[in-house]
């Protein structure tokens, strides 16, 4: 014997299970009520008189419940006599003549009248989309009527508008603006995706043929003359798209995480900084004058810098990473701070061999606890005198600073506070990968190293480098 409540929980069951069959047969069909309408559900009345007499206190309150006022359908009783009860009214089925009507004991009568004033909305502007529009019912019925009416409408001109090219500022329908796609572009996708033949594995709307917004690079022209190319300006930000058009031929390019450390540095001769774009690294290399010209990279000492070099270095295969070493992080401790980002299990594999060694030290705690050295930390003249400006005030400062360091951490003339040998000149020897790396390589100082199944990284060859103007040849 089924009360109020379980049948309640039944017919919510039902009513979800037919839900979509009901409003396709209202849209397609042109029915007022469907086939399998008037619906009789039993309500589990005992078919034995021993199982009533049984239970007579539970069998009157069942039917004494049913005999009460409804929300809506109708009970469908019969007179049965018992000989201790006397003649009793059996409730036997709850009986509905609309879906309507279980909507209501279901919960869902707004729900259902909203999304019939959809569907009706949506075959009188796009019919096209009955079909996608009974699958996301549930979702377009719940947005605000105003939101659902520029659903429509969005629909409608993307089915018109296929590969329009068109920015979503340039679509012409009122309300409709770069907020509400992010409110509501996943929406919209799934809405359009059988009729549009979208990739299911896509969540973009590029798929839908807009353009992107022009993504925009900062760069700072350290070069006078180079300034006088593009009207003086020393920072400024342009599109991918017209870095390629800029009238410059820099000798250096000087990809720079920081955009504080980068206005701050001074002139640096046929030198331009770009600030790494870190979401069109790819774009940003293939600019024909970055790729010409000597690349370098400037970043933190952390895990993420590290990975960027990884990223930069696919495209660039020679560019060069710039105080980020082990020296530069043992010199500087009191400046660490604690970084954040979790770590992979194995290092970016375009990294060379001490770039590797130092990112595992970051990894195994060698330093301590995910110890980080930021970039904007760092003293200016240190980064200035490492990119190789020659104003004396900051080779002044820069050895002047680490002077100071040393004395406050107690270490001797002549020695850094790691026991090696103190920055004479503060430009260090790069390494440079003159090859670009498949994923399973990684690049050693000067040469090419494969990764060894057990994880160590073998030279290939003898390297060499240059410093002060002489050769230094070391085994790696």
């Amino acid at each position: 014997m089924k009360n109020r409540s379980i049948i309640r929980s039944e017919i919510n069951n039902y009513y979800r299970a037919k839900v979509i069959s009901w409003l396709a047969s209202h849209i397609k069909d042109k029915r007022d009520v469907p086939e399998d309408f008037p619906t009789h559900l039993y309500l589990g009345a005992p078919t034995k008189d021993e199982e009533v007499l049984e239970n007579k206190d539970a069998f009157l309150s069942f039917c004494a419940e049913w005999n009460t006022h409804l929300p809506a359908g109708h009970i469908e009783f019969i007179d049965k006599s018992y000989d201790e009860l006397g003649t009793v009214k059996v409730p036997i089925h709850l009986v509905f003549d609309t879906p309507d009507e279980l909507a209501t004991w279901a919960g869902h009568l707004v729900e259902y009248h909203s999304a019939v004033r959809c569907l009706d909305l949506i075959a009188q502007e796009v019919p096209e989309l009955i079909d996608s529009a009974l699958n996301v019912i549930s979702s377009l019925a719940n947005l605000a009527w105003i939101d659902f009416e520029r659903m429509v409408a969005v629909s409608k001109w993307f089915c018109e508008h296929r590969d329009s090219e068109c920015l979503i500022r340039q679509i012409p329908i009122r309300g409709v603006d770069t907020r509400w796609f992010e409110l509501h572009s996943h929406l919209l996708l799934d809405f359009l995706r059988d009729y549009l033949e979208l990739n299911p594995y896509r969540k973009d709307l590029l798929q839908l043929g807009l353009t992107p917004p022009p993504s925009l690079v900062r760069m700072v022209v350290f070069d006078q003359d180079l300034r006088a190319k593009i009207g003086g300006m020393r920072l400024f930000a342009t599109s991918i798209q017209e870095m390629e058009q800029l009238k410059i031929r820099p000798d250096r390019v000087v990809f720079i995480d920081n955009l504080p450390t980068a206005v701050a540095l001074p002139d640096l001769k046929g030198t331009i900084g770009i600030i790494t774009p870190l979401n069109h690294i790819r774009e940003a290399c293939a600019i024909s004058w970055v790729g010409n010209a000597h690349c370098q990279y400037l970043g933190s000492i952390d895990l993420k810098s590290f990975a960027i070099l990884h990223n930069l270095r696919l495209y660039l295969p020679n560019i060069e990473s710039v105080l980020m070493d082990e020296q530069t992080l043992l010199s500087n401790q009191d400046l660490w701070t604690n970084d954040d980002l979790s770590a992979f299990d194995s290092a970016p594999v375009a990294l060379n061999q001490s770039e590797t060694h130092l990112y595992r030290c970051l990894i195994d705690g060698v330093y301590g606890d995910r110890v980080r050295l930021d970039l904007e930390r760092l003293p200016l003249a240190l980064i200035a005198t490492a990119l190789g400006c020659s104003d004396e005030q900051y080779l002044n400062d820069a050895n002047l600073g680490n002077l100071a360091l040393n004395n406050m951490l107690g270490v001797t003339s002549g020695t850094s506070i790691d026991g090696a040998a103190p920055y004479n000149s503060l430009s260090s020897v790069h390494t440079t990968v003159t090859k670009s790396q498949p994923l399973n390589e990684v690049a050693t100082p000067g040469t090419i190293t494969k990764a060894q199944p057990n994880g160590d990284f073998k030279p290939a060859a003898k390297a060499e480098a240059k410093d002060d103007g002489s050769k230094l040849e070391k085994q790696a």
